[in-house]
């Protein structure tokens, strides 16, 4: 229970560096853009960092509406395959799908900030979560056209079981 514990408490210390970095980008109420993102200031973030490509400006819940344009290093462990590139309908089971494409709509039309925790059981490791960030980044200051996300792995990771591989 102790190391469940402080692995929230460091997932939680690191969102919370991803979003004063986030918050400090905005300028009298416009969002940030990808633009004004510096990746240097969260490389210490930067393995568990992904871009989120909004590609229908009212998503509606759709997946097809959402494609990883980036995905940290240390994601290819949570998810056993690169993702970048590929839509969330590619990369998740359907109903794993549609809980990142409702998620994610929620970002794009309150253009606010969304967090949860969500199990990784869907990839076989039911010990594992996933407790996630979700940043809404703008072109033009107002629409979401990007989403900036920040990761951390919960739990114990049963590599025998899981069918989560690392990267050789």
């Amino acid at each position: 229970m102790a190391g469940l514990a402080s692995d929230m408490l460091a997932a939680l210390h690191a969102h919370e560096a991803v979003f004063r970095y986030w918050k400090s980008l905005r300028r009298r109420g416009r969002l940030p853009s990808r633009a004004d993102f510096d990746p240097s200031a969260i490389k210490l973030r930067l393995p568990t960092i992904s871009l989120i490509d909004v590609l229908d400006p009212a998503p509606e819940d759709r997946a097809s509406c959402f494609r990883q344009r980036l995905a940290g290093t240390e994601l290819f462990a949570a998810y056993g395959a690169e993702i970048t590139g590929k839509t969330l309908d590619a990369i998740y089971t359907e109903d794993e799908a549609q809980y990142w494409a409702e998620h994610l709509s929620f970002v794009v039309s309150h253009r606010k900030p969304n967090v949860g925790l969500h199990s990784m059981a869907w990839r076989g490791a039911p010990a594992l979560s996933l407790f996630w960030l979700r940043l809404p980044l703008a072109s033009d200051g107002e629409n979401v056209d990007m989403i900036l996300g920040h990761d951390a792995l919960i739990g114990k990771v049963d590599l025998a079981h899981s069918g989560i591989r690392s990267a050789s």
